[in-house]
């Protein structure tokens, strides 16, 4: 009984989802999500919730989320009827659809704010054309197609690699066959790095306070105290310039000496504190989304 209620509360929640989420969505929103849990399914009417116990995984489609503990808040609709609008998800995280897949130790999702918020060490978002993991969290705004990694965070594109205390994604949002570029929905085609930031390619290390990677353009630009080291050779300055397609490297005083605007001037990244996913409580207060 508990589980055929469940699966009617969870069949709300993906109406729900369709209609206010670009990635981390079924592509068959109207079948019904089937939850199961080893430890059983349990129905809080007054506290308006559903929780999910023991290996509890709820699947619609191609889409799947596994934890230890998974929890659905819902609320009354002024047709009468009721909506899901935050699920919790604790314990050995694990979300995943057809072109994604986000791993850490909790997970929060605000159907409100369309943002997800998963924490861990690591925790980890993949991507058909990338990782990023960071050692404390990430959050990731399905609308605006934005995620920021906080904490040792490290972006993977190939062999080429980039780390910084804090590094923001952003996702292309042309559909695909629309355009010639090279890059699609769901890739990601920006990368801003700020703080301790360190880039990796197959011929050199460059290091330095700020940085942007274009995965379009290949062009990655770093700035701040930049130290660039090719095998035993090192040289230092205030902004560089590589193009890891063309394998060339340019070092510059300053972003105005190489007369482009710097990583510093442009990014205007703000400091994304994640919540703590909580069985009970509040919807978690996210800050609006960085711009680019």
């Amino acid at each position: 009984m508990m589980r055929g209620l469940f699966m009617l509360a969870m069949t709300i929640w993906s109406c729900e989802v369709a209609a206010q989420s670009l990635s981390f969505t079924s592509k068959d929103p109207d079948k019904p999500i089937q939850v199961t849990a080893d430890k059983g399914i349990e129905w809080q009417q007054t506290d308006k919730r559903f929780i999910a116990r023991g290996n509890a995984r709820a699947t619609q489609g191609d889409m799947n989320v596994v934890a230890d503990e998974l929890t659905a808040h819902y609320r009354d609709t002024k047709s009468g009827g009721t909506e899901v609008y935050r699920v919790d998800a604790i314990g050995h995280v694990i979300i995943a659809s057809k072109d994604e897949t986000a791993a850490g130790a909790a997970a929060v999702y605000d159907f409100d704010k369309a943002v997800l918020v998963i924490e861990g060490a690591p925790v980890s978002l993949t991507t058909a054309s990338g990782k990023v993991t960071a050692q404390q969290a990430i959050q990731y705004w399905s609308k605006e197609r934005v995620a920021v990694a906080d904490g040792d965070a490290e972006a993977q594109d190939g062999t080429r690699r980039i780390k910084a205390d804090k590094l923001t994604a952003f996702f292309a949002d042309a559909k695909p066959g629309t355009s010639t570029s090279s890059t699609v929905q769901g890739d990601i085609r920006l990368v801003v790095a700020d703080g301790n930031v360190l880039l990796r390619t197959e011929k050199e290390t460059v290091r330095g306070n700020k940085g942007e990677y274009n995965r379009e353009t290949g062009i990655a630009k770093i700035e701040g105290k930049v130290t660039l080291t090719q095998g035993q050779n090192q040289v230092q300055g205030g902004f560089a310039v590589i193009d890891t397609k063309a394998g060339t490297s340019r070092l510059f005083g300053s972003a105005a000496e190489a007369k482009t605007p710097g990583p510093g001037a442009t990014s205007r990244v703000k400091a994304l504190i994640a919540p703590k996913p909580q069985s009970t409580g509040t919807p978690p207060k996210t800050a609006a989304p960085p711009k680019r």
